[in-house]
């Protein structure tokens, strides 16, 4: 239907088939109001799909573009085979890590290192296997606990021997490598409780071990990072020991699938996005909630109040964005923080110069 509008005096007239009506100022100002809106919505549709438009830029990368994401000296390693995580592989890598002899250290003579096992947090838990570095003569020395990676379901304690000898002569403290419970056999929260009975136990015992039951650090890195981000919270939470450091290496903040890395890193070889899934399952049980607080550092509404913090993230790392996301948070709650992005490098790889950072925190924070 055609309407035309005629202005007279004071009142608007519009002639349509019907006849002639007239109609006020403040219809038509209504009517005004009314296109006005309309221009506004059709502005907030074209925002959204050009918004949209713009979140589909990132795609699961192949081989040829994952390649180009890392420093040249890594190139080859994008032609490494791509293997699916399946509890049989996950066996497999477990038997070969047990057969893995401890690695010789360089600094053997300076340090002294005791295997121990401690009680578990509830009595049916099973001892934690323990591993102590500690400067000749230690006294009051402040104590760091470290937690190897592994998906929460593999990895060793022997991975990171050299690197808590480092940690324990160069940051002059009490080094304790917790080997922590496995999942699937021990879902969450199997290995954050025994990373709670860990600190439990290192505050108790210091004075043995020659430290300083007052100056605490904990840290890790993949998955030990995690238990590590948890373990912070979960002491605030149930006022333990109190935490002067967390080192949280390459950590995964969260389960959220829609992070761009997570979704460029889909199929790469190593450490892949695809695996989260996987990796979820196992880690939170079949009744678990991925959600549930302290399952990962990112799960928690408060993130106020807790210990200096430094962040690693590797650039070419499906982990990347959800642990830029809990760093951008702990900024945001006033969280002493140190993040370092290290570009070029993909998930696992030795990352430059961040013993020397760790270490550079310790002498900070552990004083």
């Amino acid at each position: 239907m055609i309407i035309n509008f005629l202005f007279v005096s004071q009142n608007f007239f519009f002639v349509s088939s019907n006849g002639k009506h007239n109609i006020t100022f403040e219809r038509i100002e209504f009517i005004i109001n009314i296109i006005i809106m309309k221009k506004h919505v059709l502005f907030l549709i074209l925002f959204l799909i050009s918004g949209l438009s713009a979140a589909q830029r990132y795609h699961s990368l192949s081989p040829q573009e994952a390649e180009k994401r890392l420093l040249p000296q890594f190139g080859t390693m994008i032609n490494s085979p791509i293997k699916d995580i399946t509890l049989e592989e996950v066996k497999k890598e477990r038997k070969i890590q047990a057969e893995m002899s401890w690695p010789e250290l360089k600094n053997k003579d300076s340090v002294d290192v005791i295997k121990s096992k401690i009680p578990g947090l509830n009595p049916k838990d099973p001892e934690i296997p323990v591993t102590i570095y500690k400067p000749r003569n230690a006294k009051n020395l402040p104590m760091f606990l470290w937690f190897h990676g592994g998906g929460f379901v593999y990895g060793t304690p022997k991975w990171d021997h050299q690197r808590c000898a480092d940690y324990a002569l160069r940051g002059n403290a009490v080094v304790i490598n917790v080997d922590y419970r496995f999942a699937p056999e021990y879902p969450f929260p199997a290995a954050l409780h025994d990373a709670y009975a860990s600190l439990l136990w290192a505050s108790k015992n210091a004075g043995n071990l020659g430290g300083n039951p007052k100056l605490i650090a904990v840290g890790g890195e993949s998955a030990g990072a995690g238990i590590s981000g948890s373990l912070a919270q979960y002491t605030r939470d149930h006022k333990g020991p109190e935490i002067s450091l967390q080192v949280l290496e390459i950590p995964p903040g969260d389960f959220n699938m829609d992070y761009p890395s997570v979704v460029e890193f889909k199929r790469t070889p190593g450490l892949k996005s695809d695996d989260f899934p996987v990796l979820k399952d196992f880690y939170i049980g079949k009744n678990g909630n991925s959600k549930e607080k302290y399952v990962l550092p990112g799960n928690i509404e408060d993130v106020s109040n807790l210990p200096p913090t430094v962040i690693f993230v590797a650039g070419a790392d499906p982990l990347r964005d959800s642990g830029l996301a809990y760093a951008d948070r702990l900024i945001k709650a006033g969280i002493f923080i140190e993040l370092h992005v290290f570009a070029g490098y993909a998930h696992g790889m030795p990352l430059p110069e961040s013993t020397d950072i760790t270490i550079r925190m310790m002498k900070q924070f552990l004083k």
